[in-house]
């Protein structure tokens, strides 16, 4: 079976408070499907130890974490700073799927 990690954003509070119970459906979410290449691309580029760091998260394998709206910003910057020093399709991805969680006033689940 292959393995799958998901990042999801949640369009609106109700979507917000269905993720939190483990109810949610598909059309409630905003999602990015990492594959295992995908989430090592990312994994090799450090940010999700910097958001660890920053952010005061544990989003690592085999572990469900929220990333709150008020530490958002905080992630968009280090993505940001990566993007700057190695520009790559997952990290442009991974900065698309923070900000709509800005936009849309949620949080951004992390399902290792």
């Amino acid at each position: 079976m292959v393995r799958q990690r998901f990042i999801r954003v949640p369009k609106d509070e109700k979507a917000m408070k269905d993720y939190d119970y483990g109810v949610q459906k598909k059309e409630q979410m905003e999602e990015i499907i990492l594959s295992e290449a995908q989430y090592k691309i990312l994994d090799d580029t450090g940010v999700f130890d910097k958001i660890n760091e920053k952010c005061g998260i544990i989003i690592d394998d085999y572990e469900e974490e929220v990333l709150e709206l008020d530490k958002i910003p905080i992630a968009l910057e280090i993505v940001n700073q990566l993007i700057n020093n190695n520009e790559n399709k997952e990290l442009i991805k991974l900065k698309r799927i923070l900000s709509l969680a800005i936009t849309y006033k949620t949080i951004v689940g992390f399902d290792f």
